[in-house]
């Protein structure tokens, strides 16, 4: 399971070289075309539109896509250089038991579509001949032991077990327990009624009608209705997204003993007994879905249980058996869900595989290869510039108490930064692939792997020089758990960062970014761990009063915008992105003013501003077209808010936006200084 106090936001781009007056913008930037901007809508109506209009027309969304936006440029230019390694990983004759040769036979397993289509479902045929043969006892010991192999191998049937820092303990692990089991992307799909969602229910239960049908099961449509039914009664025990977004909520933490008193229907003896260890503590993340789903399955059919169990099974591997699974799952999760009209290329898709089980030694070979240190020093510099841009932001602020204010700035210098990639690689000696076996087989392999590996870490001091992302992603994130930011090398390239551009550019994108992760450790979940990453209350109360009217008027802005139709922004989901953006936007803000000698005449960049640059360089990060299905999704799953409104919700309530491009009342993105927030 993945680690739940990731906050990861997905982001920047370069930007354009362009001179400015009151409402134009010209020339256009370095590296784009002056036709990336719109020119027929105003600076002051739609910055979003005006400053990445141009190049949305020019960059519409391949077939293979839910959406186009900067990061997905990049993250494109970084598959192409991935398929280079891992072609020549295939193509030469490594050391066996080395990663390379597990890179190279692994994607020639997954390029070899022809011998999937061949082996049809008889790789898995054991498993499913496990589940339809098991009674569906809680307290039956075989029927534990194999859910124990499904969570270990496979996927989440009834729910998930992990490994993860005690929030209030974060130095240790421990076990957890967290609902999971439905096949739609979120609980709230399942209690949509509008037309659209209906729809998307009715495309559910045809793809599970088809896999049943594949399966050469009888009375295919009353089995998916029954498994439906039964997954949306899992649905109505689950915490909501903003729910799990708290976590006080999900800290739940109890001895094994006590999670076998809690739920005596379970054997958790003999589940456990398949583990590399018994944990002695355990979270419960959502203490009513675990009370009520054993009772959900004490009084369910068995035959509805079995055939829950074969779905669940089947949909998770449908992408690693043959081309009637893998196209159904394609029918339903990317074409109805997101509105992809293409499959991807078949070395797309291996490539994905490969990235999804050894990522970090794909990223080995990448950062040898095409990462730039002076990159990282470039980094590490405007990091610790924008370290104290915060402490000064703090030291400024009317609302908090200096008590307050001291922890806060005693936290922000212990957040600890990892740039590039680990310093330490990941021991990868015991992950075995073997071309013998079919692609689905070393997949479970691997999956056993990675879950081993993480369950013997319970009851074991943290590691705190893991890392949740590969080197080659283009991403970044805050973990509040270690209170650390991370910054991958997959983002310190061009468009998204210069290690030699000027200030104003470097500030406005990736300068942001930094401030954006650091804020995350001062939004309304981040806040509540203290700098070693414990879930602790280190604010007054008065403080925290006046902080949560700050971030309830964010989130009633984001809460009023209709994004498509008549769907509005979840301004509460996504409150923690916004205040971090926000925050970000701030910090990078006085950073770069900073680096301003006293007196020094500004001088123009191609008869450009350095505010103007630093905004445009913001708003370009987030130039991007997406389908209609995107986003509705988006507003249902992400707590990142779409990025026309990250760009047009946040900058007008920039003081230096308005003298920047002369903003006045005229214009349709003004506000009222009094209604502009400020929070860090």
């Amino acid at each position: 399971m993945k680690l739940k106090g990731i906050m990861i936001m997905g982001c920047v781009s370069s930007l354009l070289l362009a001179s400015c007056n009151k409402k134009e913008i010209k020339d256009g930037y370095a590296h784009y075309l002056e036709t990336d901007f719109d020119t027929t809508v105003s600076v002051g109506d739609d910055f979003y539109q005006y400053t990445n209009g141009g190049w949305m027309n020019t960059h519409p969304i391949p077939g293979e896509r839910s959406r186009y936006n900067t990061f997905d440029v990049l993250a494109d230019e970084n598959r192409d250089r991935l398929k280079e390694i891992v072609e020549a990983a295939q193509n030469i004759k490594a050391v066996h038991g080395s990663n390379v040769q597990k890179i190279g036979d692994y994607y020639a397993l997954a390029m070899d579509s022809a011998r999937r289509d061949r082996e049809g479902l008889s790789s898995i045929q054991n498993i499913i001949e496990m589940i339809r043969g098991q009674k569906y006892d809680l307290q039956d010991s075989t029927f534990a032991r194999n859910l124990a192999y499904l969570h270990l191998r496979i996927g989440n049937p009834f729910f998930a077990v992990g490994c993860t820092p005690d929030a209030k303990n974060s130095s240790m692990n421990i076990g957890e327990l967290w609902q999971d089991g439905i096949g739609l992307p979120n609980r709230d799909y399942y209690f949509d009624t509008t037309e659209k969602g209906k729809e998307i229910i009715n495309g559910y239960k045809k793809m599970m009608a088809h896999y049943f049908q594949l399966l050469n099961e009888s009375d295919c449509e009353q089995r998916a209705e029954a498994v439906y039914n039964f997954e949306k009664e899992m649905a109505g025990l689950m915490n909501t997204k903003v729910e799990n977004r708290d976590p006080q909520k999900t800290y739940n933490k109890m001895s094994y003993e006590e999670v076998k008193k809690n739920h005596p229907d379970f054997n958790w003896d003999a589940y456990f007994g398949e583990f590399p260890i018994v944990p002695n503590e355990i979270n419960i993340g959502q203490p009513r879905f675990f009370y009520g789903i054993f009772s959900l399955i004490k009084r369910t059919d068995p035959v509805i249980l079995s055939d829950y169990m074969v779905f669940n099974t089947v949909n998770y591997l449908a992408a690693y058996l043959s081309s009637d699974y893998m196209l159904t799952k394609f029918d339903f999760y990317s074409r109805q869900l997101n509105g992809i009209t293409e499959l991807k290329p078949l070395w797309k898709r291996s490539l994905d595989m490969v990235e999804g089980q050894l990522g970090q030694p794909l990223g080995h070979l990448f950062v040898e290869k095409y990462f730039s240190m002076n990159a990282k020093a470039r980094m590490k510099k405007l990091i610790e510039e924008l370290r104290i841009a915060f402490g000064q932001r703090i030291d400024h602020l009317t609302w908090m108490s200096d008590s307050t204010k001291l922890q806060a700035k005693d936290k922000l210098s212990a957040i600890d930064v990892k740039v590039g990639y680990p310093d330490v690689w990941e021991d990868y000696t015991d992950a075995n692939v073997d071309k013998s076996l079919s692609l689905v087989e070393n997949f479970i392999a691997l999956n056993y792997f990675h879950s081993m590996k993480e369950m013997k870490e319970v009851d074991k001091p943290v590691d705190k020089s893991k890392w949740y992302m590969t080197p080659q992603t283009v991403n970044a994130y805050y973990n509040p758990l270690n209170n650390e930011i991370v910054f991958p090398a997959g983002i310190l390239q061009p468009p998204f960062f210069y290690a030699d551009g000027d200030d104003a550019v470097n500030y406005g994108a990736i300068g942001v970014v930094i401030g954006h992760e650091m804020t995350h450790g001062f939004d309304d979940s981040g806040r509540q761990f203290d700098k070693e990453g414990n879930l602790h209350d280190w604010w007054t109360a008065s403080d925290a009063e006046l902080f949560k009217k700050s971030t309830e008027r964010l989130k009633e802005r984001f809460s009023q915008v209709i994004v498509i139709d008549s769907l509005k922004c979840n301004g509460e989901l996504t409150l923690g992105e916004n205040i971090a953006d926000l925050g970000g936007l701030n910090i990078a803000h006085q950073a770069f003013l900073n680096t301003l000698k006293a007196g020094e005449k500004e001088k123009l960049i191609d008869g450009q501003t350095y505010d103007q640059r630093f905004l445009l360089a913001y708003s370009r990060i987030w130039a991007g077209n997406y389908r209609d299905e995107y986003l509705r999704q988006q507003i249902i799953t992400d707590p990142h808010a779409n990025g026309r409104y990250r760009v047009n919700v946040q900058v007008p309530m920039l003081d230096f936006f308005y003298s920047a491009f002369a903003i006045t009342e005229k214009d349709s993105m003004y506000m009222k200084p009094e209604d502009r927030i400020v929070i860090w």
